[in-house]
């Protein structure tokens, strides 16, 4: 293509006359003999993938013949979908309608002069489909109102209402547990599935005496909410449901009460705070840090390089893992950093670790809660969060290390289900050096596959595995999370184009002198041609940077004029030798480098120092190991 001259494209031929010819656009994309190859296929495949959404939330929990059922209505009414983009001007879906549904124009005819009435008579008549026009504007309806509240999500408008109604209750009523004299803090919340005047019996009940008793007595119990039915006139509850009430209480909650204030320790009190704000997905999140007791190895050598940090955060309504960091890095802000952006992303999960189910839940939190660490008290963290975000940040109280019960019973459940079955797992809590040594001698994972299998844990087990925390009608948290937005739709997410823009926004930032050499950020030298424009002859710190320490071999310049970010390179040392190369490994190198003379401290290392300090840290590794 040469040029574009609406409605004409003036294009060259290789072959033949070899000269700049002027073509119709439409005529162009109708031709039968006009392909596209290489990236721009791609860009026509993704396209037409877009019509059949990633995120099955909903169709994955329907049986298998439902699911089915609103496949075939979704393949009836692709084409119109198509057809439909294709009016608009998407050439792309012109593309996409004459490569798959081709059968539908006649001879000589084009997807511009096919009208969407004819279109639908023609599908009707396909012996493939046998359904009147009139029901497939009902399923075409259908699906375009629930693509409208849910992007990506048009299919499940597809779902028989009837089955919906019969899988998706919203009748479930919290149970307020309050502590026994101070009725002001809340203690438990559980949800049961009963009429509403059996509320109040029940909590009176079991907060006047279940709760604070140390000899709990459910046969008493359950007298006691007989005869409080009794002068209700209602009908008395069975003892089993007693029973199943009472044993959801969390157990943390009856042993403080049983044996010490309990209503007054502030991991009861701000956990179930938590809860109860908590009524929708993506309204309160819990992040924290937690070193793993095992020990991973380095993918090159084969030696072990020490136990990873995990950063998690977990949604309070439903239980379901949002964001996650898995690295070899000390808890910082930069952590906290990776953690979010892999919250509020796609994760694309079956694209990139071939996961069974898709890990689909994304978007931006409304709240925050954390301990006061200060990787989380930063103002880098609080800027991130409010500033970018939007969002609100409420930390923990202070010397209440046990606060954060939700997140804290999942670190458990990680190492308890997963990490307990895996070679390199250290079984001591309170290890002395032997211990992680000998740990060590049995790893055989990377940081990489360590990463790969927890992906899998959380998305293809935990997610869909019961968790006493939630209501009995949904008590996995993705079953939570799929009744939330079938009753409350989708929670707020950033669109894929937009990713990073966010990547850059959340990056760490400081001000730099832009000199005749370029940018000087901890030892590594940084210029491109576009950015010579802001060297500065004054000393004074005129640039914003951002800076990716997990990879060094690039930083962000901010243009004030565009109001964007211009990506520079490393120059010294090279981009290309440095690439993926995080800020810690780089300064043991350069450490490792002054310590035996191959530079001086003020020297930035080169190309062929930099090959020379991997095989140092090589020769360090394995002593260690030794």
């Amino acid at each position: 293509m040469h040029n574009i001259e609406p409605p004409n494209i003036l294009i060259f031929k290789e072959d033949g006359e070899r000269k700049i010819s002027k073509v119709n656009y439409y005529s162009l994309i109708n031709d039968d003999t006009f392909e596209i190859i290489s990236e721009s296929h791609k860009k026509v495949e993704k396209n037409i993938a877009k019509i059949e959404s990633n995120q099955r939330s909903l169709l994955d929990t329907l049986p298998e013949d439902r699911q089915k059922l609103a496949t075939k209505k979704l393949n009836w009414i692709k084409p119109i979908l198509t057809f439909e983009s294709a009016k608009s001007g998407d050439m792309y879906a012109v593309i996409a309608f004459n490569e798959h549904y081709k059968k539908y124009l006649k001879e000589g005819e084009t997807v511009q002069t096919l009208s969407k009435k004819e279109l639908l008579k023609r599908i009707s008549e396909d012996k493939d489909c046998g359904k009147s026009t009139r029901q497939l504007e009902r399923y075409l309806a259908a699906y375009l109102e629930s693509e409208s509240q849910r992007d990506n999500h048009g299919v499940e408008g597809l779902v028989s209402k009837a089955h919906l109604n019969s899988h998706v209750r919203s009748d479930d009523l919290p149970l307020e547990l309050c502590h026994p004299k101070k009725k002001e803090l809340i203690l438990d919340t559980i949800f049961v599935r009963l009429h509403k005047d059996y509320i109040p019996i029940l909590k009176t009940a079991i907060e006047d005496y279940y709760l604070g008793k140390r000899r709990k007595n459910v046969s008493k119990l359950h007298t006691i909410i007989q005869l409080k039915c009794i002068n209700e006139k209602i009908e008395p509850l069975e003892y089993d449901t007693v029973y199943k009430i009472v044993n959801r209480i969390n157990p943390y909650v009856l042993e403080k009460l049983a044996y010490g204030d309990g209503g007054t320790d502030p991991k009861i009190m701000n956990t179930n705070a938590n809860q109860s704000f908590a009524k929708v997905p993506l309204q309160v999140i819990e992040i924290d840090h937690v070193r793993l007791p095992i020990t991973v190895i380095d993918e090159n050598t084969g030696y072990s390089v020490g136990e990873p940090w995990l950063t998690l955060a977990i949604d309070v309504y439903t239980r379901k893992v949002w964001g996650m960091d898995l690295s070899l890095h000390d808890p910082s802000g930069f952590k906290v950093m990776n953690c979010i952006f892999n919250g509020i992303c796609m994760k694309r999960t079956k694209e990139k670790y071939g996961t069974i189910n898709d890990w689909d839940f994304h978007g931006i939190p409304t709240v925050f809660h954390m301990d006061n660490g200060s990787d989380f008290t930063s103002t880098y963290v609080k800027s991130m969060i409010e500033d970018v975000l939007h969002s609100e940040v409420r930390y923990r109280p202070i010397a209440t290390p046990r606060y954060g019960g939700i997140i804290e019973r999942y670190f458990r459940t990680i190492n308890q289900e997963f990490l307990e079955d895996l070679l390199g797992f250290r079984y001591k809590t309170n290890p002395d050096k032997n211990d992680r040594k000998e740990a060590a001698k049995d790893a055989i994972l990377t940081l990489n596959n360590l990463r790969e299998l927890l992906v899998h844990y959380i998305t293809d087990i935990y997610h869909h595995d019961v968790h006493k925390g939630l209501p009995l009608e949904c008590n996995t948290p993705c079953a939570r999370y799929y009744q939330a937005i079938e009753i409350m739709g989708n929670p707020p997410f950033i669109k894929e184009e937009d990713e990073p823009y966010y990547k850059i926004q959340l990056l760490p930032s400081d001000m730099k002198s832009y000199k005749n050499d370029g940018i000087r950020e901890e030892n590594v030298k940084y210029a491109s041609p576009e950015t010579t424009r802001f060297i500065s002859n004054k000393r004074k710190k005129n640039c914003k940077i951002k800076f990716d320490i997990e990879d060094i071999s690039r930083i962000y310049l901010l243009d004030p004029e565009s109001k964007s970010y211009i990506e520079v390179p490393s120059i010294y040392p090279p981009a290309d030798e440095i690439a993926g190369m995080s800020r810690k490994l780089y300064q043991i190198i350069r450490k490792l480098l002054i310590e035996k003379g191959e530079i001086t401290k003020q020297q930035i290392p080169g190309s062929a120092n930099i090959i020379k300090g991997k095989e140092l840290l090589a020769v360090v590794v394995q002593s260690s190991n030794s």
